[in-house]
């Protein structure tokens, strides 16, 4: 009796308080000698009754010792870092240490004394939400100090040059915001190549922006405006986008970031928004054929296809920028070429994508475009790597029709 009291002093309940357990086992075992009559089953439920009422609320079963140092681990307070505060400090910090950036390079000064915080706290194995806290909260603390209200910036997670390419046409009520969104970024430039368009989307990108703008009175189609546009940047990380749909400038940085850490090609990971395979459309079929026959099915329906997506100089120079206007086929070129793909983030632009006259119903003109585009992907790297690329034929003995 005495061995069971001391061990019920060191019995601990959830809160870390000690508990006097020894009694409450010796008044069972009291219990056992004959307190009960009947059946050794009635005198374990009564037995089983009685320890439940005269527990300690939130106390441990004296029986589960063995299970004692888990549950305590698992009660023990959780030590997580607010990443909000610790980039206020931060800002703080550094806008008291170093001189006020000079107009025009505002931007890049700051993202310069940001990625050497960075180096203090990688943010490699975090996730995204925790990096835009932080910046958040690193902006604020170096605009309450400097006195530079740059709360609403977006900080790049590289030092390496980054541009962005958009394609427009009549997208008037739409371009500017998602030019506001891309502005909030220390970027080398933002390139827009306006074709066909015949409302004021050429004068609204013009006055309200610093972009550079390309302009071409008739249509060129989407693919086009982008080869052109990857054509006039020397950046070394270069984004696209589409000038009807507005994406925050965080949802971007992902993509940036997958380029920066060694990826040629980084998709748009939309596969998740799709239905049930029996749901498909023709397209979303051919993006998984393309996929699957270059040996990546673990990109499942992520294509070049479907913005945002980012490539890296490399990409640029290994594909030719000639073929970005046949998206399907540069990226079966960089498949097939050795080129890191990769889908790191998913943005929804399925359920956002703008419907019209030539996107709607199962056969329309721009279905019918991307299929004959897949087409002629798997004709360019079938020229490559043989008629059955990476799939070995090996029952067929084909020299006997020779």
């Amino acid at each position: 009796m005495a061995h069971t009291r001391a061990w019920g002093t060191l019995w601990q309940n959830r809160y870390g308080q000690k508990e006097r357990a020894g009694e409450v086992i010796a008044m069972e075992l009291r219990k056992k000698k004959g307190a009960f009559a009947g059946s050794s089953m009635k005198r374990k439920a009564v037995s089983s009754r009685n320890e439940r009422l005269q527990r300690p609320v939130g106390s441990l079963r004296p029986g589960k010792k063995r299970n004692l140092s888990k549950f305590a681990l698992r009660s023990s307070p959780r030590t997580s870092i607010n990443w909000k505060l610790w980039g206020e400090l931060a800002g703080r910090e550094d806008a008291l240490h170093y001189p006020k950036p000079e107009d025009g390079i505002q931007r890049k000064w700051v993202n310069s004394l940001w990625l050497e915080r960075l180096k203090q706290k990688p943010f490699d194995n975090r996730t995204w939400k925790h990096y835009w806290d932080a910046v958040k909260g690193y902006l604020t603390g170096y605009s309450l100090v400097s006195g530079i209200n740059i709360k609403e910036w977006m900080l790049l997670p590289t030092d390496r040059t980054v541009s962005v390419v958009i394609s427009v046409m009549n997208e008037e009520t739409t371009v500017m915001n998602v030019l506001h969104q891309l502005q909030r970024m220390p970027l080398k430039e933002i390139i827009v190549v306006v074709n066909g368009s015949g409302d004021s989307t050429f004068q609204k990108v013009r006055k309200g922006s610093n972009a550079i703008v390309v302009h071409y009175p008739e249509p060129l189609g989407y693919d086009v405006g982008r080869a052109i546009g990857s054509k006039l940047t020397g950046a070394d990380i270069v984004v696209y986008v589409d000038g009807d749909m507005t994406i925050a400038a965080e949802q971007l940085i992902p993509f940036i970031a997958a380029i920066d850490r060694g990826a040629d090609v980084a998709l748009n990971h939309i596969s998740p928004y799709l239905k049930t395979y029996a749901h498909w459309d023709a397209v979303s079929k051919v993006k998984k054929l393309i996929n699957v026959s270059l040996s990546r099915p673990d990109l499942g329906v992520d294509s070049l296809t479907a913005v945002p997506h980012a490539l890296s100089r490399k990409a640029l120079d290994t594909i030719g920028t000639e073929h970005l206007m046949v998206p399907p086929k540069a990226q079966a070129l960089a498949l097939a070429k050795g080129l890191v793909v990769t889908a790191p983030w998913s943005v929804d632009v399925i359920t956002t994508n703008r419907v019209n006259q030539h996107n709607a119903g199962a056969h329309n003109s721009v279905s019918d475009m991307i299929i004959g585009d897949h087409i002629e992907a798997l004709h360019a790297v079938q020229k490559l790597g043989g008629e059955r690329l990476s799939f070995i034929d090996l029952i067929r003995k084909r020299s006997y029709l020779a």
